[in-house]
Formats: structure tokens, sequence, C-alpha cells
């Protein structure tokens, strides 16, 4: 499993180090760090990221670094590599797309999972594979320190930039799962607030019943927490247009064997 770093001000920011591949080697410790965005950090875990990290990769919208801007960190490198072309509701946080997939999803939970569903579907086009193509090429760089990548809550892009390097270097499928499905633990408090401001908004329109609330606390949920049907759902696209992962890799992110072999052995030991 990866590593949660403790920090004062982001909940969700992990070492893959210590994960084991199927040929028994284990992901370097302090190489590469999955993380929510970084903004509003305190100076203390600043100082921690600093001293672990060498280089940032933001893969979050221009509109949504325009609005909050990654906090600045002495010695750090910051690429923007945005995943997907412009504001996508339930994966980006732009203010317009969240208000608009609520009014359309608010009081239906089913359709809130096929829409999240959806967009991972969507992590399997040309655009999004050529982003995260170009997120290796990052990693198959010299780096002194670690690789961090992030999105906003560092979750659905940023989790598909996890799965993607994992399958490389070997991870089992279940353990790459399990590990994605810890992220709604460690972003449970986030989840949980973002429904109570929802719930409160609402309620300032009229006035909700136990049963419609409850109905809205299951799609915010669904849109705005994390679905082990979502990772299936990125998966099955993957089989449906290449046949496997492995073919994925090759063909689609367009790593050879040789490249596949290089980040091996620069993250495994």
């Amino acid at each position: 499993m990866s590593t949660r770093i403790e920090l004062e001000t982001l909940a969700n920011t992990r070492d893959l180090g210590g994960m084991v591949a199927s040929d028994g080697r284990r992901i370097r410790n302090g190489r590469l760090i999955r993380s929510g965005q970084l903004v509003g950090i305190s100076a203390t875990d600043k100082a921690i990221l600093s001293s672990l990290v060498d280089t940032v990769v933001d893969f979050r919208t221009p509109e949504e670094v325009k609005d909050q801007p990654d906090d600045i960190m002495d010695g750090v490198k910051n690429i923007s590599i945005p995943i997907v072309e412009s504001f996508t509701a339930g994966v980006s946080r732009e203010e317009q797309s969240d208000e608009e997939l609520i009014a359309n999803l608010a009081f239906k939970p089913e359709a809130a999972l096929e829409y999240m569903r959806t967009m991972y579907r969507k992590f399997v086009t040309g655009f999004c594979i050529s982003r995260y193509s170009k997120f290796l090429e990052i990693l198959l760089e010299d780096h002194e320190k670690a690789v961090l990548w992030h999105c906003s809550a560092g979750k659905d892009r940023a989790g598909i930039g996890a799965v993607i390097i994992e399958e490389i270097l070997g991870v089992p499928r279940e353990s790459i799962i399990a590990d994605y499905n810890r992220t709604r633990d460690f972003l449970s408090p986030y989840t949980e607030g973002y429904v109570s401001f929802i719930l409160n908004e609402l309620g300032k329109q009229r006035s909700l019943s136990e049963v419609e609330t409850a109905v809205v606390e299951a799609s915010m949920r669904n849109l705005f927490g994390l679905h082990r049907s979502y990772l299936e759902a990125y998966y099955e696209e993957v089989e449906k247009q290449f046949g496997s992962y492995e073919a994925f890799i090759k063909d689609g992110l367009g790593l050879s064997e040789d490249r596949i072999l290089q980040l091996r052995n620069n993250y495994l030991e």
C-alpha cells in the first residue's frame, strides 16, 4: 500500500514507495508521490515537501490553476499538464461546472454514479492519453528527489496517474484497486464537508424532507466522493479499446519495451 505523508494541511498526500510488484520488487520510497492541490499549505508542510520533492506536475485545468495557483516552494519545479481539455464537472473544481452538475443531478444518485463512470471512461480518450504520456516522459527524466503529481482533491486525475504508473511497474491489479479505494477514507472529511455545504445551499432555496435530504446526500457522495465502479469503468474502457492493459501501455501510451524497463529500473528496488 502507499504510505500517507502526515501533513498539517494536506489530507491525501501519499508516497507509492513500498508497493510490491509482481516480480517481488518494491517501489522505491521517496520517488513517486500523489497528492491533492498544493494550495494554502502551511509553512511546515512546505518545508517537508520541498525536502522530498524536486518536481510537481499539476493535472488541473488552466482555469483551476488561475483561480487557485499552487503555493511556491523553494527549489521545486512546477509543470502544468492539464489532463482534461476544459472544465469537467465532477472532476475539475470550477464553480460554474459544479453548479450546473449539482442542479442536474442533486436528486439522481444512480445518474450521478453513471456520470462519474462516463468521466472515467473519458480518461481513455486521445487527449487524456496524450497528457498522461507527457507525464510519463517527466518520470523518465533524472530526478534527485521525488516527482509529485496532483489534481484538485487528488482522487480522479491524480488517481488514474497513480494507476498508470503502478500498472507499468507491475503492481498486481488487486493491490492497485485496494490502494485506489483508500482515497475514499483519506478524503472523507473533505467529501462530507462538501455534501453539507450543498445541502445548506439547497436548503436556502426550499425546505428538504428527510427523504430528499438522503437522496441529495447520496448523489453528492457519488459525484464528489469515490466509488470502486469508477475505476472498473476505466479498466473496462481500456480493455474495450486496446484489448489489454499491456497493449494500452504500448499502443496507447506509446511506451517501448526499453522505456518500460527504464521506468522499472528507476522506480523499483
